[in-house]
């Protein structure tokens, strides 16, 4: 058990077995170990276990984005050592965008939940924003 203080989240108690490791990095973030915790569904916290000043919103998609869809590369298949699709979470981060809430959809996090491995990617299909609007 690892015990994190935080002035953002209080005394956070982490099971070693939570850790997710980003084995190619978040682009921007000098951390590649963090943890998901609830807020409020369904929205949860990605936490840099390292420095928990480092957190962001996010969300499953297709809550919101019922069609969301993407193919993942081989090569990303290989570092999440993902053998289905099952394995794999997909969680978008939130900002706020002009009154309201916006999703980044053009890079996801996609996260083996069993082997607990996670990417941060870039796609290049059109139909995704960096700021798509979340709707009430």
């Amino acid at each position: 058990m690892i015990i994190l203080k935080s002035e953002r989240f209080g005394e956070l108690n982490i099971d070693e077995n939570e850790i997710i490791y980003f084995p190619i990095g978040i682009p921007g973030v000098p951390f590649d170990r963090f943890i998901i915790k609830d807020l409020i569904e369904p929205v949860k916290w990605l936490i840099a276990i390292d420095d928990t000043d480092v957190a962001m919103l996010i969300i499953q998609p297709f809550t919101y984005f019922p069609d969301y869809g993407f193919e993942l590369s081989d090569e990303i298949v290989s570092v999440l050592d993902a053998k289905s699709e099952e394995e794999l979470e997909i969680y978008v981060s939130l900002l706020k965008y002009n009154d309201g809430v916006a999703a980044n959809l053009k890079s996801p996090f996609v996260i083996n939940k069993n082997k607990k491995i996670g990417v941060q990617i870039l796609l290049e299909d059109d139909r995704y924003s960096f700021k798509e609007p979340i709707k009430k």
